[in-house]
């Protein structure tokens, strides 16, 4: 069985042998020089495809690439006006916010300010009304007193 199988390995490798030789001396033939030709140039020509079939590939991916880029800067533009706006509308709500809460300190700052001078007078009122009511009470003391010094003044004088 070994030999058997050596034998058909000669046999492929000489045929192939064989294959070889008739392709090299077709190939060196003036008909085989004529396909090499043909197919050189058939290869050239699918290079030359192949190449400008990749360059319009290359220029339809780079406009692509130049759309995308100009409407991002687009978006982004659009983008950064509403912030800007955003950004505006808020300040200007800010800068609301700030007058009322000044106008609302202000309001309460002068009813206080009312309200302390009413008070401060309602207490000068009561001071003088005080005063003036313990002032009567010591003239009344001191009449009563010179009453009495004259009713002892005049008991004793008397006696």
């Amino acid at each position: 069985m070994n030999d058997n199988n050596s034998s058909g390995k000669g046999w492929a490798l000489g045929f192939g042998l064989l294959a070889g030789i008739a392709v090299g001396y077709y190939l060196n033939s003036n008909e085989g020089r004529s396909m090499q030709r043909k197919a050189r140039a058939q290869f050239d020509e699918y290079g030359n495809q192949i190449n400008q079939y990749s360059q319009e590939v290359s220029t339809k991916a780079n406009k692509l690439v130049e759309d995308a880029k100009v409407k991002g800067q687009d978006y982004l533009n659009q983008a950064k006006t509403k912030t800007d706006e955003l950004t505006s509308q808020a300040k200007t709500k800010l800068e609301e916010g700030k007058q009322w809460a000044s106008t609302q300190a202000d309001s309460a700052r002068s009813a206080i300010d009312k309200q302390t001078a009413a008070a401060n007078q309602n207490a000068h009122a009561a001071v003088n009304t005080a005063e003036s009511s313990f002032n009567r009470g010591v003239n009344k003391a001191e009449r009563k007193m010179d009453e009495n010094r004259e009713k002892i003044d005049r008991t004793t004088t008397e006696s």
